[in-house]
């Protein structure tokens, strides 16, 4: 009879043993998931809110590969709407123009993406500098570009105390910041079209920040000027495809585009590109 209680005791000790490691190994696997997901979501938030210009890519690392026959060569720059942040998909429009002009135009493309999230004209300058930065861009045959969003708002720690109705961004530098980037550019590429992506207002809707249409529309505006002194230099609108639907197109932040956000820009931008270059699609209807 004792060996039995013992033998009992014992089993009942051994189940408890097991059980008590099963409840550690599951709190050790829970909080390692959980520190996993905190990291990653303020990563992911850091990237869409706060956006940095990461390290620019080594010359070795941004050399496009040597033109193909019948392929055509995208190079893009730019900050974060170029590289597609709040595209759950990840290629923004960008890869939207891309897979068009695949599928639906039976037109090989390849594409070099050099865009930075967070870069401001200045950056982009600094980069336009860059050995490998200049050999994709002499490889282009389509040269594609976003950036003024970060130079045209303030930054968001002082973006709700900004009265809209009096602030005025510094066009004039901003100005004079596109004609350095154009002049770098046609300076190793004096030919491919340039499609240079203008800016919608992601504040329309947000009462603390009316106004804000109104500049925006006079920096496109100045943009647009700007481009008239350059041929072949192609402003893309996209202030009216956003206007009064940013519930609708905006990712969660209220700052970057959402899919249908990136897909309307990609559409845009991919009408210019076959009416400039003369693509006609698989019916011949361009």
């Amino acid at each position: 009879m004792d060996k039995l209680v013992k033998g009992f005791i014992l089993q009942k000790d051994g189940a408890i043993y097991m059980r008590s490691m099963i409840v550690k190994v599951l709190l050790v696997i829970t909080a390692a998931s959980l520190a996993l997901f905190a990291y990653g979501f303020t990563i992911g938030v850091q990237d869409v809110l706060r956006p940095q210009a990461s390290n620019m890519p080594k010359p070795k690392e941004m050399k496009a590969a040597a033109k193909k026959k019948g392929t055509l060569q995208i190079v893009s720059l730019g900050d974060s709407l170029t590289r597609g942040v709040g595209d759950k998909e990840g290629i923004g429009y960008i890869g939207r123009v891309r897979n068009s002009l695949q599928s639906d135009y039976k037109q090989k493309a390849a594409l070099t993406n050099l865009a930075v999230s967070g870069a401001k004209a200045p950056d982009l300058i600094k980069q336009l500098s860059d050995k490998g930065a200049q050999y994709s861009l002499g490889q282009a045959d389509v040269i594609i570009l976003t950036m003024g969003g970060n130079d045209l708002f303030p930054g968001w720690e002082s973006l709700g105390s900004v009265d809209f109705t009096k602030y005025r961004p510094d066009t004039a530098t901003f100005q004079a910041n596109a004609k350095n980037i154009l002049n770098q550019i046609r300076q190793v590429n004096p030919n491919s079209p340039i499609f240079w992506v203008g800016l919608y207002n992601p504040f329309e809707d947000v009462p603390e920040l009316k106004g804000s249409s109104f500049i925006v529309v006079d920096w496109n505006g100045a943009l647009e000027k700007t481009a008239l002194d350059y041929k072949r230099v192609y402003i893309v609108p996209t202030f009216d495809l956003f206007q009064s639907r940013g519930k609708e197109l905006l990712y969660s932040d209220h700052f970057h585009p959402n899919e249908t956000g990136y897909s309307l820009i990609a559409n845009r931008l991919l009408q210019n590109i076959i009416s400039q270059l003369n693509i006609t699609g698989k019916e011949g209807v361009k």
